[in-house]
């Protein structure tokens, strides 16, 4: 072959080494002049081309794709055999050419790679949108044991009796506790306290001293992980003992470890569950943050994330709100989210949007400090306040049944500027802690006004039309042009998914706040076609995937989290599929411009 071709780039990065080898025995290079036609509409495909060197654009289009090296095109063409669209050499342009045959082939043996020429937009969206990053967990066990969720000791002296120690296992939600006897220090686990129960041992009178293990399995703290697990392999153990300079610092479960070396929501969980304190549920907090990171480093889907992610969430403000909240005041109130962390898919610690429903009459001296509390403290959790004063903190988001519902009442008589993003906003509702039943009397109360107004419906979808920002065309991003605006993947598709989804599901009368499962719901109850559905779920979640990458960049670089994103943080296939994607969301925003007559308002 004349010049080596960079198989690093998708969708060729998929391929084995057999398969490259294949495409390097066929491949050719074709050269075009500047302005000739390259592919051209109904013309015969028998080859793919990616480009080497110059370009290629595609001509007479008002969103012209353009394709600079290494970018493969008109893919679809190659699987019809027949171009679709004029693309014509935008300079003097060398180009690889692999036989068509070859390629579709090889589509049928790679999955992967087959899923590149999909003209499904959901399944091409699918597969390729979330495939994994590579990272190998190799640099996970060669970090530090410190590094992994080391458990503070138990101790007790060679007094305490067995069944003291069974209580402290217990109370402290741990597998083990450590003592200090004649021998020295020992531990006294699970599995001691099972064999002294079937031995018949008096668990009250028998020393826990008597039954403890004195030939500890430590690791020094600097050690590295994979030192620790080789520790617990070779002598069978559940746990080791963890010091410093000799001295006992902790002690590492191999469940916690596991966590660690996965996806750190178990460890996560019980950190959210045993927390006493504020610090320590500070910490859980922190840790999601790395959790994030670690799953997104290991190609997991978004969705999943996100499920996970608003999972812990929920636990954790849950668990914060129970801390500072007055005694017994859970059984008068509903905590609940809103917004994007209602729908569970908040992934990044972005504004909060929180509310609290009282129970009619029940009136607390202490619960306008512990709501204010309750705000500050998620603050320096990491989780900015709302711009908007969505919080528990406002009083018109802190209100008794009845007031709230006359306050809804109000926003749906009005439903322009704020009052209809307030609306939108306790549509995503949900309940996480207290009285759930409070919740569900105004949400029957909404519903039920907006059925009795055709109206109110039209003019709750509007701001698909108001809040939408139309897209620039693509073609200064795919040639690398600099450009002033970037892309706000907010305005220009996850907001027009998102209220669509949230609108047509209000007038189906869709329960539950997830977007992707109101999508489902609305297919399946016949309100929206089921491709379209799947398309919208598979754009929503490419969208949100670009974001997520995206904020963790910035997090890493000390910038504050936005959706706007530059050109050159896309690759090409990202932008090839960013504007598969965008052509679903404007199919998307013309369907709810005519099933709610917007144009009309």
């Amino acid at each position: 072959m004349p010049a080596r071709f960079d198989f690093s780039r998708p969708p060729f990065d998929c391929l084995t080494e057999i398969e490259r080898s294949e495409f390097d025995e066929v491949m050719d290079l074709e050269y075009f002049a500047a302005g000739e036609t390259v592919i051209g509409p109904d013309q015969e495909v028998d080859a793919l081309y990616v480009t080497m060197k110059g370009g290629v654009v595609e001509a007479g289009s008002d969103d012209p794709a353009a394709y600079r090296s290494g970018a493969p095109f008109d893919t679809r063409a190659l699987v019809a055999g027949r171009g679709t669209s004029h693309l014509v050499a935008q300079e003097d342009s060398i180009l690889f050419r692999i036989p068509r045959d070859t390629v579709l082939a090889l589509t049928r043996r790679n999955p992967m790679f087959g899923a590149y020429f999909y003209q499904d937009v959901a399944k091409r969206l699918a597969f390729l949108a979330h495939r994994p990053f590579q990272r190998e967990l190799q640099s996970l066990w060669m970090a530090r044991v410190r590094q992994a969720p080391v458990g503070e000791p138990r101790w007790l002296d060679d007094r305490a009796s067995v069944l003291d120690a069974a209580c402290a296992m217990r109370q402290h939600h741990v597998t083990s506790v450590l003592v200090r006897g004649a021998e020295g220090v020992g531990i006294f686990t699970q599995s001691d306290l099972r064999n002294a129960v079937i031995d018949g041992v008096d668990t009250r009178s028998e020393a826990v001293a008597l039954r403890a293990r004195y030939e500890l399995h430590t690791v020094e703290e600097d050690d590295f992980l994979y030192q620790a697990m080789l520790t617990m392999t070779h002598h069978g153990i559940q746990r080791v003992v963890v010091t410093r300079e000799g001295e006992v610092v902790g002690v590492l479960e191999q469940i916690d470890l596991l966590a660690f070396l996965s996806n750190h929501s178990h460890l996560v969980a019980a950190q959210i569950e045993r927390a006493a304190t504020l610090d320590e549920l500070r910490q859980a907090a922190r840790d999601m943050e790395r959790m994030v990171t670690l799953l997104h480093g290991q190609g997991v889907k978004v969705t999943l994330i996100a499920e996970l992610v608003s999972e812990l969430h929920h636990k954790l403000l849950a668990r914060l709100f129970a801390m500072v909240a007055p005694p017994n005041a859970l059984a008068h109130v509903c905590l609940l989210l809103l917004g994007s962390e209602g729908r569970g898919e908040q992934i990044m610690k972005t504004d909060q949007d929180n509310a609290l429903l009282i129970e009619d009459g029940y009136r607390h001296p202490d619960l306008p400090a512990a709501a204010a509390r309750f705000n500050e403290l998620l603050v320096e959790f990491g989780y900015p306040p709302c711009p908007g004063g969505v919080m528990l903190s406002n009083p018109r988001w802190r209100q008794e049944i009845g007031p709230f519902k006359r306050q809804l009442e109000q926003w749906m008589d009005h439903p322009d500027g704020e009052n209809a993003m307030n609306l939108a906003i306790w549509q995503d509702a949900t309940p996480i802690a207290g009285r759930t039943d409070l919740y569900e009397q105004v949400r029957m109360h909404f519903t039920r006004w907006f059925a009795q107004d055709g109206g109110l419906l039209a003019r709750f979808a509007l701001p698909v039309e108001q809040h939408f920002d139309t897209p620039r065309p693509l073609l200064a991003q795919l040639w690398g042009a600099e450009q002033r605006d970037a892309l706000d993947l907010k305005k220009s598709g996850i907001f027009v998914i998102v209220h669509g989804a949230r609108s047509l599901a209000l007038e189906a009368g869709v329960i539950g706040a997830n977007t992707y499962r109101r999508l489902d719901a609305l297919a399946r109850g016949g309100h929206l076609d089921k491709q379209q559905a799947r398309d919208l779920a598979e754009a929503l979640a490419f969208l949100q995937a670009l974001h997520l990458g995206h904020a963790l960049r910035q997090v890493q670089e000390g910038k504050p989290v936005d959706y706007r994103i530059a050109p050159n943080e896309l690759t090409t296939l990202e932008n090839d599929l960013l504007k598969d994607t965008l052509a679903v969301v404007k199919r998307f925003r013309a369907h709810l411009r005519h099933h709610f007559q917007l144009d009309t308002l």
